[in-house]
């Protein structure tokens, strides 16, 4: 009976020793380590605490970058203190063997942003600014810049305008990740001298119909009184810009359908947030609104490039029935007898089934005559003048074309019972569109493009359907001052 107590307790002995022994060999394991990079910036810090399996036994180390930075801890608090990639591995041994894991760092370079000195400009004048921005390698950085509590760009480098003079602390704020840095330097906007209107005028494309005056530098109904201008089209064009420099009322008649005036100002209109910028004066209805297009010389040449152009968008945007109409003007004929001067033009646009026609006007020389003596050109082709009155001599001068093509957008819209009258167009540069329709921003416009886009039909009193009346007179478009609003 003694000796099976004895094998028993040995047995039982036996099995613990065997226990125990088995789990001192059981070799230790980490899990809780994720394969992402953990990103930080300077002054963080990140306690890392894997999981560990089987805690008998165990020596633990925690290397940086392959050097030993702890030991016996199952935890690791990491310091950035640096920017860099850093792998840290935790590593544990025991009798039974080892395991290690690695933690996968990256700590970011700080952001640091530099604003340029020593900044100056005259008002109503444009400057890029450049800053100069260093910070991790990353795809999310936003822009802003301020002056004071009014931010005014959100792009990483700021084209300045102001249309006030004085100097405005300028401010920078870069933000990447977790990260902002800014950085801020004042700017001297230095006085100035301009012109509100935009009186150079670099274009006159009329549209002629009936009655058109193309020579005529003002009101409409004043041909007589001496504000003709029948010259070689340069020579016009240099007078409209003298007139209009000094005179906001000198205006120009562009006529029917297509006809366009281009006109530059002495200075970069800015554009303003939440205001309208520009004043247009102009003979027109308010169901036969003028197109405006807008122009910043961005590339400094002087001149309006064609991919420069911006259309202003109004309540008419988008309601074209054509986008590519187009409409031919030719001179056929003139002549001339002891009483009277003849002039003859046709039209034709460019639809499969055309709309086409002639003009035949004439006029008495006595009934022609402006009060300074001279030959009106009133109701004649752009261009078409006379040259020889003793002579009755008609001829062509030099730069105007006998036949040209005007073309654009048409809008056909019937007109009847809004009567046109010289009003004022308020124009708000924030709100020019690219050919897609899509809002661009723009610093401020250099060149303005005022075009008759609607092709106005009409009812007339006794007659059944709507009337053409794009060649009225009393239709057509006359495009007078163009004045920057904000401009003190």
């Amino acid at each position: 009976m003694n000796r099976n107590i004895f094998l028993k307790l040995l047995a039982v002995a036996v099995f613990f020793a065997c226990s125990c022994k088995k789990e001192q060999q059981i070799a230790p394991a980490i899990s809780g380590v994720g394969t992402d990079t953990i990103t930080l910036n300077i002054g963080d810090e990140i306690e890392l605490a894997p999981n560990i399996t089987n805690l008998k036994g165990n020596i633990y180390a925690w290397l940086v970058n392959g050097k030993e930075v702890a030991t016996d801890q199952i935890s690791y608090t990491f310091k950035a203190t640096e920017p860099g990639n850093f792998n840290v591995t935790f590593k544990i041994n025991n009798k039974a063997g080892t395991a290690e894991q690695s933690f996968k760092i990256l700590v970011e370079k700080p952001i640091t942003v530099s604003v340029p000195g020593g900044l100056s400009v005259s008002l109503s004048a444009v400057i890029d600014i450049t800053p100069e921005v260093s910070g991790p390698g990353r795809n999310d950085y936003t822009y802003l810049w301020s002056i004071g509590d009014s931010v005014i760009s959100k792009k990483s480098t700021l084209t300045f305008i102001s249309p006030e003079p004085g100097t405005f602390p300028l401010t920078l704020k870069v933000t990447a990740g977790k990260q902002s840095a800014s950085s801020t330097r004042n700017i001297e906007v230095k006085t100035a001298q301009y012109i509100k209107n935009a009186y150079t005028v670099l274009e006159y494309a009329p549209a002629p119909g009936k009655l058109h005056n193309w020579a005529i530098i003002g009101a409409r109904d004043l041909w007589d009184l001496g504000l003709e201008y029948p010259l070689p089209y340069d020579d016009f064009l240099a007078k409209a810009g003298e007139q209009r420099k000094t005179n906001t009322s000198a205006s120009l008649f562009v006529g029917a359908w297509g006809g366009y005036a281009t006109f530059k100002f002495d200075h970069t209109v800015a554009n303003v947030p939440g205001k309208t910028d520009l004043e247009l004066t102009a003979f027109y209805s308010n169901k036969d609104l003028p197109a405006v297009y807008v122009a910043y010389d961005r590339n400094k040449n002087g001149k309006p490039d064609e991919d420069e152009w911006y259309e202003i968008k109004t309540a008419d945007y988008g309601l074209e029935d054509s986008g590519h109409y187009a409409m031919t003007f030719t001179l056929d004929s003139f002549k001339t007898d002891d009483r009277r001067a003849y002039s003859y033009h046709s039209y034709k646009d460019n639809q499969d089934v055309p709309v086409k026609g002639q003009i035949a006007y004439n006029k008495t020389f006595t009934s022609a005559m402006t009060y300074a003596g001279t030959f009106s050109v009133r109701g004649f082709f752009p261009g078409l003048n006379m040259t020889d009155l003793p002579a009755k001599k008609v001829s062509m001068l030099s730069g105007w074309p006998a036949s040209f093509t005007r073309a654009g957008k048409r809008l056909t819209k019937n007109v009847t019972g809004a009567a046109p009258f010289f009003q004022k167009m308020n124009i708000d540069i924030d709100l020019a569109v690219n050919s897609k329709g899509e809002n661009v921003e723009l610093p401020g416009i250099d060149f303005v493009k005022v075009r008759k886009v609607v092709y106005p039909v009409q009812q007339v009193a006794g007659l059944s359907g709507l009337q053409d009346y794009n060649l009225e007179e009393g239709r057509m478009l006359q495009v007078g001052a163009i004045l920057d609003k904000n401009l003190k």
